[in-house]
């Protein structure tokens, strides 16, 4: 059986800082083999970049989340490019081709407006800009801003910025938002909220998802499925949503967990031997 792949966790959030050591032998005997941290804004971009190279198997996307699109200036975007370039560099003096591999989580997010709506929408674009000069595939998080979201994406396949592979993290939309999504080129994350009993549209949506545009995620430590809600997430719960994912799309749990493997792989641009660059 191929290993897990969690495409989205934050396993350098502080809630792992006590015992993070224990977390990563436990994925380990969990069959996880490869895990990819999202960075929130410039500092915990830092801390992604330092934990993924310390860890094979262990991969990064840095960027400027929504919420903290206010603390993004004029010197941010350069910043961020040189953390890249300097955090590749560092990887392959390691003998790893990558580290980073990708820029996110980016996007709106109009539910909490910690940040200043048309700020968010300019960060956002400028985060997409340096993915397009890159080379990087993009993360997107969008909470109710779907409109606002897609115009932006749209725009920015009108203006060649998006021949760069784009994931839609968490998907909660409905099947018409992800078909629009689909047509634009972008896989589509699902997490936890799947093993959710009232969870009627990302189930719709997963349901009908080409075989090649779905990707697995945890989202640690947030949104953990069921039956463990109420504790802390983390990579190794991916097994119960690769189960749910199973039912969902009347497949065995093993295709699921290949299928997620080989998705991500190439999303990601990482070679897809299971036996390669996986957590040791």
């Amino acid at each position: 059986m191929y290993p897990f792949f969690d495409t989205h966790a934050h396993l350098q959030d502080p809630d792992f800082a006590a015992d993070l050591d224990q977390v990563l032998e436990n994925l380990v005997e969990a069959g996880v083999g490869r895990v990819v941290l999202p960075a929130s804004d410039l500092a915990d971009s830092y801390r992604a970049a330092d934990l993924a190279l310390q860890h094979p198997g262990v991969y990064c996307v840095l960027g400027c989340h929504p919420h903290e699109a206010k603390s993004w200036t004029a010197e941010s975007r350069q910043e961020l490019a040189d953390l890249i370039q300097k955090t590749q560099a560092q990887a392959r003096a390691q003998g790893r081709a990558k580290v980073v591999v990708g820029i996110g989580e980016i996007g709106l997010d109009y539910h909490y407006d910690f940040s200043p709506r048309p700020l968010q929408a300019q960060v956002y674009r400028d985060q997409i800009e340096l993915a397009a000069e890159l080379g990087l595939p993009i993360v997107v998080h969008e909470r109710e801003a779907f409109e606002d979201s897609i115009k932006i994406l749209q725009e920015a396949k009108s203006d060649g910025l998006l021949e760069i592979p784009m994931a839609c993290h968490c998907f909660s939309g409905s099947v018409e938002s992800a078909d629009r999504l689909l047509q634009l080129g972008a896989y589509l994350g699902f997490d936890g909220p799947i093993t959710f009993k009232n969870a009627k549209k990302p189930k719709a949506v997963l349901a009908r998802v080409p075989e090649d545009r779905f990707l697995l995620e945890t989202d640690s430590p947030y949104l953990t499925p069921e039956p463990l809600r109420g504790k802390r997430n983390d990579p190794s719960k991916l097994t119960y949503i690769a189960q749910e994912a199973a039912t969902i799309r009347q497949q065995s749990y093993e295709s699921i967990v290949e299928q997620n493997w080989h998705n991500a792989c190439r999303f990601f641009g990482l070679d897809s031997n299971p036996l390669k660059d996986i957590l040791l």
